[in-house]
Protein backbone atom coordinates (compact mmCIF):
# COMPACT_ATOMS: atom_id res chain seq x y z
CA UNK A 1 0.00 0.00 0.00
CA UNK A 2 1.19 3.28 -0.51
CA UNK A 3 2.84 5.21 2.60
CA UNK A 4 0.54 8.35 3.74
CA UNK A 5 1.83 11.54 5.25
CA UNK A 6 -0.95 13.31 5.79
CA UNK A 7 -4.87 12.82 5.19
CA UNK A 8 -5.07 12.14 1.23
CA UNK A 9 -1.53 12.85 0.33
CA UNK A 10 -0.16 9.53 -1.65
CA UNK A 11 3.95 8.65 -1.82
CA UNK A 12 4.79 6.63 -4.20
CA UNK A 13 6.57 3.53 -2.54
CA UNK A 14 10.50 3.08 -3.76
CA UNK A 15 11.03 0.19 -5.69
CA UNK A 16 11.98 -3.00 -3.85
CA UNK A 17 13.45 -6.74 -4.05
CA UNK A 18 11.54 -8.90 -2.50
CA UNK A 19 15.32 -10.16 -1.00
CA UNK A 20 18.36 -8.17 -0.02
CA UNK A 21 20.10 -9.67 -2.91
CA UNK A 22 21.44 -7.22 -5.83
CA UNK A 23 19.34 -7.44 -8.93
CA UNK A 24 22.89 -8.69 -10.76
CA UNK A 25 22.68 -11.98 -8.40
CA UNK A 26 19.25 -12.46 -9.56
CA UNK A 27 19.43 -12.43 -12.84
CA UNK A 28 21.73 -14.20 -15.81
CA UNK A 29 24.20 -13.24 -17.80
CA UNK A 30 22.58 -12.66 -20.87
CA UNK A 31 19.73 -10.64 -18.97
CA UNK A 32 21.87 -8.33 -17.50
CA UNK A 33 23.59 -7.45 -20.62
CA UNK A 34 20.49 -7.00 -22.49
CA UNK A 35 19.32 -4.82 -19.92
CA UNK A 36 22.35 -2.86 -20.17
CA UNK A 37 21.85 -1.70 -23.84
CA UNK A 38 21.18 1.62 -24.75
CA UNK A 39 17.94 2.02 -25.88
CA UNK A 40 16.92 1.53 -29.61
CA UNK A 41 16.02 4.79 -31.15
CA UNK A 42 13.10 2.95 -33.44
CA UNK A 43 11.71 1.51 -30.39
CA UNK A 44 10.74 5.40 -29.63
CA UNK A 45 7.17 6.77 -30.45
CA UNK A 46 6.26 9.97 -30.17
CA UNK A 47 3.19 11.78 -29.76
CA UNK A 48 1.81 15.92 -29.68
CA UNK A 49 1.16 16.94 -26.20
CA UNK A 50 0.22 20.63 -25.01
CA UNK A 51 3.78 21.65 -24.18
CA UNK A 52 5.52 19.82 -27.37
CA UNK A 53 6.44 16.54 -28.53
CA UNK A 54 6.67 13.69 -25.87
CA UNK A 55 8.60 10.33 -26.40
CA UNK A 56 7.62 7.29 -24.71
CA UNK A 57 7.58 3.61 -24.72
CA UNK A 58 4.21 2.09 -26.14
CA UNK A 59 3.04 -0.79 -23.50
CA UNK A 60 3.41 -3.15 -26.32
CA UNK A 61 6.46 -2.57 -26.69
CA UNK A 62 7.62 -2.91 -22.66
CA UNK A 63 5.69 -5.89 -22.63
CA UNK A 64 7.54 -7.66 -25.68
CA UNK A 65 11.02 -7.08 -24.70
CA UNK A 66 9.95 -8.52 -21.68
CA UNK A 67 9.49 -11.19 -22.98
CA UNK A 68 12.47 -11.49 -25.27
CA UNK A 69 14.81 -10.58 -21.77
CA UNK A 70 12.98 -12.90 -18.95
CA UNK A 71 10.93 -15.28 -20.90
CA UNK A 72 7.41 -15.86 -21.45
CA UNK A 73 6.18 -16.99 -18.07
CA UNK A 74 9.61 -15.75 -16.71
CA UNK A 75 7.71 -12.85 -15.08
CA UNK A 76 4.51 -11.86 -13.88
CA UNK A 77 2.55 -8.84 -13.18
CA UNK A 78 -0.38 -8.01 -10.83
CA UNK A 79 -2.87 -5.12 -9.90
CA UNK A 80 -2.11 -4.67 -6.35
CA UNK A 81 -5.19 -1.83 -6.13
CA UNK A 82 -7.49 0.17 -8.47
CA UNK A 83 -9.13 3.29 -6.94
CA UNK A 84 -11.05 5.52 -8.32
CA UNK A 85 -9.92 9.08 -7.06
CA UNK A 86 -12.41 11.25 -8.43
CA UNK A 87 -15.44 11.42 -10.91
CA UNK A 88 -17.54 14.20 -12.18
CA UNK A 89 -20.46 15.21 -13.99
CA UNK A 90 -20.01 18.54 -15.56
CA UNK A 91 -22.94 19.92 -17.94
CA UNK A 92 -23.01 16.74 -20.05
CA UNK A 93 -18.99 15.94 -19.92
CA UNK A 94 -17.51 13.54 -17.68
CA UNK A 95 -14.31 13.62 -15.51
CA UNK A 96 -12.84 10.61 -14.33
CA UNK A 97 -9.79 9.85 -12.12
CA UNK A 98 -7.83 6.60 -11.28
CA UNK A 99 -4.77 5.18 -9.19
CA UNK A 100 -3.29 2.10 -9.82
CA UNK A 101 -0.49 0.55 -7.68
CA UNK A 102 1.16 -2.03 -9.57
CA UNK A 103 3.72 -4.94 -9.22
CA UNK A 104 5.86 -6.87 -11.41
CA UNK A 105 7.80 -10.27 -10.17
CA UNK A 106 10.78 -12.09 -12.01
CA UNK A 107 11.83 -14.65 -10.28
CA UNK A 108 12.71 -13.33 -6.65
CA UNK A 109 12.66 -9.40 -8.18
CA UNK A 110 9.77 -7.79 -7.13
CA UNK A 111 9.02 -3.77 -8.38
CA UNK A 112 6.14 -1.64 -7.21
CA UNK A 113 5.08 1.33 -8.17
CA UNK A 114 1.53 3.71 -8.76
CA UNK A 115 -0.21 4.85 -11.66
CA UNK A 116 -2.29 7.78 -12.66
CA UNK A 117 -4.91 7.77 -15.41
CA UNK A 118 -7.32 10.43 -16.01
CA UNK A 119 -10.44 11.41 -18.79
CA UNK A 120 -11.24 14.69 -18.88
CA UNK A 121 -13.93 16.16 -20.89
CA UNK A 122 -15.50 12.75 -21.99
CA UNK A 123 -19.23 12.91 -23.23
CA UNK A 124 -20.52 9.68 -21.77
CA UNK A 125 -18.76 7.91 -18.32
CA UNK A 126 -18.24 4.41 -19.85
CA UNK A 127 -15.64 5.74 -22.28
CA UNK A 128 -13.86 8.09 -19.34
CA UNK A 129 -13.82 5.14 -17.33
CA UNK A 130 -12.35 2.58 -19.42
CA UNK A 131 -9.67 5.77 -20.63
CA UNK A 132 -8.45 6.36 -16.99
CA UNK A 133 -8.22 2.74 -16.18
CA UNK A 134 -6.40 1.71 -19.29
CA UNK A 135 -4.05 4.81 -18.99
CA UNK A 136 -3.53 4.16 -14.85
CA UNK A 137 -3.07 0.40 -15.86
CA UNK A 138 -0.49 1.29 -18.49
CA UNK A 139 1.57 4.26 -16.48
CA UNK A 140 1.77 1.51 -13.12
CA UNK A 141 3.56 -1.29 -15.48
CA UNK A 142 6.13 1.61 -17.24
CA UNK A 143 6.75 3.39 -14.06
CA UNK A 144 7.48 -0.84 -12.32
CA UNK A 145 10.19 -1.45 -15.57
CA UNK A 146 11.73 1.70 -15.67
CA UNK A 147 13.88 0.51 -12.77
CA UNK A 148 14.87 -2.04 -14.52
CA UNK A 149 17.14 0.60 -16.91
CA UNK A 150 17.33 2.16 -20.25
CA UNK A 151 15.63 -0.57 -21.97
CA UNK A 152 12.37 0.01 -20.15
CA UNK A 153 12.39 3.69 -20.72
CA UNK A 154 14.34 4.97 -18.00
CA UNK A 155 16.14 7.26 -19.95
CA UNK A 156 13.09 8.94 -21.21
CA UNK A 157 11.87 10.02 -17.74
CA UNK A 158 12.89 13.60 -16.33
CA UNK A 159 11.47 14.11 -13.05
CA UNK A 160 8.75 12.02 -13.45
CA UNK A 161 7.03 12.35 -16.62
CA UNK A 162 8.19 11.44 -19.89
CA UNK A 163 10.85 13.16 -21.99
CA UNK A 164 10.12 16.20 -23.82
CA UNK A 165 11.35 16.93 -27.55
CA UNK A 166 12.22 20.55 -26.94
CA UNK A 167 9.90 22.77 -29.57
CA UNK A 168 10.08 26.38 -28.48
CA UNK A 169 7.13 27.28 -27.18
CA UNK A 170 6.60 30.28 -23.93
CA UNK A 171 6.15 28.35 -20.95
CA UNK A 172 3.09 30.24 -19.93
CA UNK A 173 1.17 29.74 -23.27
CA UNK A 174 1.36 26.02 -22.40
CA UNK A 175 -1.96 24.61 -21.20
CA UNK A 176 -2.32 22.43 -18.42
CA UNK A 177 -2.16 18.82 -18.86
CA UNK A 178 -4.73 16.12 -18.66
CA UNK A 179 -3.32 14.31 -16.05
CA UNK A 180 -2.77 18.09 -14.03
CA UNK A 181 -6.13 18.60 -14.62
CA UNK A 182 -7.31 15.32 -13.27
CA UNK A 183 -5.21 16.08 -10.24
CA UNK A 184 -6.40 19.23 -9.30
CA UNK A 185 -9.48 17.63 -9.62
CA UNK A 186 -8.24 15.04 -6.83
CA UNK A 187 -7.14 17.86 -4.64
CA UNK A 188 -10.76 19.91 -5.20
CA UNK A 189 -12.74 16.53 -3.92
CA UNK A 190 -10.47 16.05 -0.93
CA UNK A 191 -11.10 19.70 0.15
CA UNK A 192 -14.83 19.77 -1.13
CA UNK A 193 -13.75 22.45 -3.60
CA UNK A 194 -15.19 23.11 -6.86
CA UNK A 195 -13.66 23.94 -10.44
CA UNK A 196 -15.10 27.18 -9.99
CA UNK A 197 -13.49 27.99 -6.70
CA UNK A 198 -9.75 27.52 -7.88
CA UNK A 199 -11.21 29.39 -11.00
CA UNK A 200 -12.01 32.13 -8.75
CA UNK A 201 -8.79 32.02 -6.76
CA UNK A 202 -6.30 31.87 -9.68
CA UNK A 203 -8.28 34.53 -11.55
CA UNK A 204 -8.14 37.01 -8.35
CA UNK A 205 -4.12 36.72 -8.31
CA UNK A 206 -3.59 36.45 -11.69
CA UNK A 207 -6.19 39.20 -12.80
CA UNK A 208 -7.27 36.40 -15.24
CA UNK A 209 -10.71 35.50 -17.16
CA UNK A 210 -9.87 31.72 -16.71
CA UNK A 211 -13.59 29.75 -17.23
CA UNK A 212 -11.91 26.41 -17.11
CA UNK A 213 -9.07 24.57 -16.22
CA UNK A 214 -8.39 23.34 -19.79
CA UNK A 215 -7.41 26.95 -20.33
CA UNK A 216 -4.57 27.67 -17.32
CA UNK A 217 -1.24 27.46 -18.03
CA UNK A 218 0.84 24.42 -17.36
CA UNK A 219 2.78 26.47 -15.11
CA UNK A 220 -0.21 27.64 -12.91
CA UNK A 221 -1.62 23.75 -12.68
CA UNK A 222 1.76 22.53 -11.44
CA UNK A 223 1.83 25.72 -8.64
CA UNK A 224 -1.88 24.77 -7.58
CA UNK A 225 -0.76 20.88 -7.30
CA UNK A 226 2.56 21.92 -5.68
CA UNK A 227 0.35 24.07 -3.12
CA UNK A 228 -2.49 21.39 -2.44
CA UNK A 229 0.50 18.92 -2.13
CA UNK A 230 2.55 20.58 0.86
CA UNK A 231 0.06 23.20 2.31
CA UNK A 232 -3.41 21.24 2.15
CA UNK A 233 -5.80 22.76 4.06
CA UNK A 234 -4.42 26.34 4.41
CA UNK A 235 -4.23 26.44 0.55
CA UNK A 236 -7.41 25.30 0.59
CA UNK A 237 -8.91 27.92 2.72
CA UNK A 238 -7.47 30.23 0.72
CA UNK A 239 -9.14 29.19 -1.98
CA UNK A 240 -12.89 29.52 -0.18
CA UNK A 241 -12.01 32.77 1.15
CA UNK A 242 -11.07 33.57 -2.78
CA UNK A 243 -14.79 32.08 -4.00
CA UNK A 244 -16.73 34.30 -1.08
CA UNK A 245 -15.61 37.66 -1.92
CA UNK A 246 -16.15 37.20 -5.54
Amino acid sequence: MPAKTKKGELVEPASRSAEQSSTAELLSARQLAELKKPLAPNRIEHRKAKFGTVEYLPTWDIIQRANEIFGYGGWQRQIVRLEKVFEEENEGSYNVAYLCEYRIVIGKIVHEDVGFGAAVNYPEPTAAHEKAVKTAVSDGLKRCFRALGPQFGLTLYAHGVSREVEEYQPVESRKATDKQIGLLYVHLKEHELREPDLLAYINLKMDSEYSSLKEISLRTASRAIDRFAHEGKSFAQEIKRAAQNI
